[in-house]
Order: C-alpha cells, then sequence, then structure tokens
C-alpha cells in the first residue's frame, strides 16, 4: 500500500485525488491512499479531509516525512510549488508537483537539480497529457504523419491570481508537447480580447499553434496536420485524474520518472517566452 501525503488543499485536485484513493466510488486507484493532508486555509483544508476521509491533518507539511511513501503538491499557485516540495526531496520522498512544475525557470530548474542531487523521483504534469481522449490523438496523429503543422486550443487566464497565464496555459502546453516533444526554439506570441495566440518553431521546421481562450467557450481542442492528411479532436478530461494518478504510482514504485528532465523544463520555458513574447512585441528564443 502506498501511503501518500497531500501538500495544499486549495485545489480541487486535492479532493479529486484523495476520493480516487479512499472514496469507493466507480473510478478508484488500488492499492494507495491518502493519509495525511496540508493546506493554508484550515477550513479548506478540513473539507477536503472529511469528502476525501483523509485521516490526517498536519501543521506542517514536514510531519508527513517518515509516514508517506510519497506527496503530491497540488497549490494552485506555481510560484508555491518549489518551497514546498524542496523538504520532501531532501528527504528522499518521491514528489509530484501538479500542474505547472513552477512559474519561473529558476525555479523549476532548482527543483530538477534538487531531485537530481537527491536521486528522488520527482515528476509533474497536467493530467490531461495521460489522457485517453491524448492518447488517442497522438496515435490518430502518428497515422498521418509526419506531422509538421499542429494546433491546441484550450482556456487559460493571463490575469489569473494563481500565476497567470501558467495556471491554466499549462494544459494546453502540455498537449501540444505530447505531441511534439521538446525542442522548441523561439516563440511569438499576440493577444486581443484576452485571448492569446503563440507561434512555436521547432529547429526542424515543425510549426505549433497555441490557442489560449480568454474569451472564447471552454473547450480543449487538437489539431495535427500531415503528409497522409489531418486528424482533431475535442477532448474529454474523462478519467484524467485516475490516469494522471496510475502514473504518479507507477513512479513512486519503480523509481523511474515518467518525463525526462528537457521534457519537464520545457513547458515552463515556453510559458515564459509567451510572457517575454506579449512584453516586447517580438520572437523570442526559448531559453
Amino acid at each position: 500500500m502506498i501511503r501518500i501525503g497531500i501538500v495544499g488543499s486549495d485545489n480541487s485536485h486535492a479532493e479529486a485525488f484523495s476520493k480516487l484513493c479512499n472514496v469507493p466510488q466507480d473510478l478508484t486507484v488500488v492499492d494507495a491512499k491518502v493519509v495525511a493532508i496540508f493546506g493554508v486555509d484550515p477550513e479548506r483544508t478540513k473539507e477536503v479531509a472529511t469528502l476525501g476521509n483523509v485521516p490526517r491533518i498536519v501543521e506542517k507539511p514536514e510531519e508527513m516525512i517518515g509516514s508517506v511513501d510519497a506527496v503530491l503538491v497540488v497549490f494552485r499557485h506555481g510560484g508555491l510549488h518549489r518551497q514546498y516540495a524542496e523538504p520532501f526531496l531532501r528527504a528522499g520522498v518521491p514528489v509530484f508537483v501538479d500542474k505547472p512544475l513552477a512559474i519561473s525557470p529558476d525555479d523549476a530548474r532548482a527543483l530538477l537539480d534538487l531531485a537530481e542531487a537527491k536521486n528522488t523521483p520527482l515528476t509533474s504534469f497536467s493530467t490531461l497529457r495521460y489522457s485517453r481522449d491524448m492518447l488517442a490523438f497522438v496515435k490518430e496523429a502518428e497515422e498521418v504523419g509526419p506531422v509538421s503543422l499542429s494546433v491546441f486550443s484550450g482556456p487559460a487566464d493571463r490575469q489569473s491570481e494563481y500565476g497567470g497565464l501558467p495556471f491554466y496555459g499549462i494544459h494546453t502546453v502540455e498537449l501540444a508537447q505530447a505531441l511534439n516533444g521538446p525542442g522548441v526554439i523561439s516563440v511569438q506570441a499576440i493577444e486581443s480580447k484576452k485571448n492569446i495566440v503563440a507561434t512555436l518553431m521547432y529547429e526542424d521546421g515543425r510549426v505549433v499553434t497555441l490557442n489560449f481562450l480568454g474569451d472564447a467557450a471552454y473547450v480543449f481542442h487538437m489539431l495535427a496536420f500531415g503528409k497522409k492528411g489531418h486528424v482533431g479532436r475535442a477532448l474529454d478530461a474523462g478519467t484524467c485524474y485516475k490516469d494522471g494518478l496510475e502514473i504518479v504510482l507507477s513512479m513512486v514504485r519503480t523509481g523511474k520518472r515518467p518525463l525526462e528532465r528537457n521534457e519537464l523544463l520545457e513547458p515552463v520555458l515556453i510559458l515564459d517566452a509567451i510572457e517575454r513574447s506579449l512584453a516586447t512585441g517580438t520572437a523570442v528564443r526559448v531559453v
């Protein structure tokens, strides 16, 4: 049985992950239990603990060390992730950082460096990346490939109190990365009426367009154009929380992280480059 600690109760994901492990329902994760939770809002933390049958609320996150086999850091604001993940990485506890890994590239690199120095498994991703619709889309795109141009659309709010564009925009970036992989060299972005369009260039000439929908209906949508045709699909989140949590638990069991360093870092770099491009009105390098 894998004992899980949750750090951060403000996010709906804290409730979702707790219920998957602790509450019998149609979708259930076996061989894992959420045994402790920490949050900065006592009322919200108690609410999540009650809804998710979490037996222990801790006053400090570090109190979990020694009684959990893995930690899920799920604060909404990515700027909080580094400070809450670091104590567990130092203690050798495997960590899943909910999207985004971090807001700043410096924080993302610091977390990756620490995980490598301590030889501790660390991963971070949007659970949409492992949704069944996304995996099916990748397979369909491979059949019409090689893909030279793709388009990914999803909701985002540059003014979000939870870190701006990265809070929800990370979903769209990671969907693009799930198909195309890392290797983006430059980004150019424009904004109009809260909608943002970013063009990503790969060194091999592939082009990816990201549509961040700030003034449009809620949808995640993917398009891919290849030598043999094109495919498109709207994404149904469906079982993504369970699918993503199963990926995390596999990492805990095997010690092998599902995404490599560059795959974890590049989404943060892309979002940072989008902000720099919007500020300058020019194409910028992804660094």
